[in-house]
């Protein structure tokens, strides 16, 4: 693993927790709101959307970077399916939310993986 360090260790923490709690899927009750975890992902601690300028802030690695940019298309798809000004329960209950539970699974085991590996100076 190549890593680039961080610039913004807190929002490292803001990015992680959110991934995490998209992944799972016990934590997702009637009191669920997601709608501060996406705004982590969106605008707050990166662009998973376009992730690559969020290297050495607070993504660690390239496949850090692609795995947020899989989660990125799988929160745009979602995003387009849901209705104006969307719910919590709407949210959950799309068919576009399993992806985004499935691919923040996989982006959330990388993540925790580089933070255990990484070294610090």
């Amino acid at each position: 693993m190549t890593d680039r360090g961080l610039t913004l260790p807190a929002l490292r923490h803001q990015l992680v927790t959110a991934v995490l709690t998209l992944a799972a899927p016990g934590l997702q009750d009637a009191d669920f709101d997601p709608a501060p975890h996406l705004a982590a992902l969106l605008t707050d601690a990166c662009d998973a959307t376009a992730p690559v300028p969020w290297l050495g802030h607070t993504l660690r690695t390239s496949e850090e970077a692609a795995l947020t940019a899989d989660l990125g298309t799988a929160l745009r798809h979602h995003l387009a399916a849901l209705p104006p000004d969307p719910t919590p329960t709407d949210h959950l209950r799309s068919p576009t939310w399993l992806p985004i539970t499935t691919t923040a699974a996989h982006l959330a085991r990388l993540l925790v993986h580089n933070d255990h590996a990484a070294t610090t100076p």
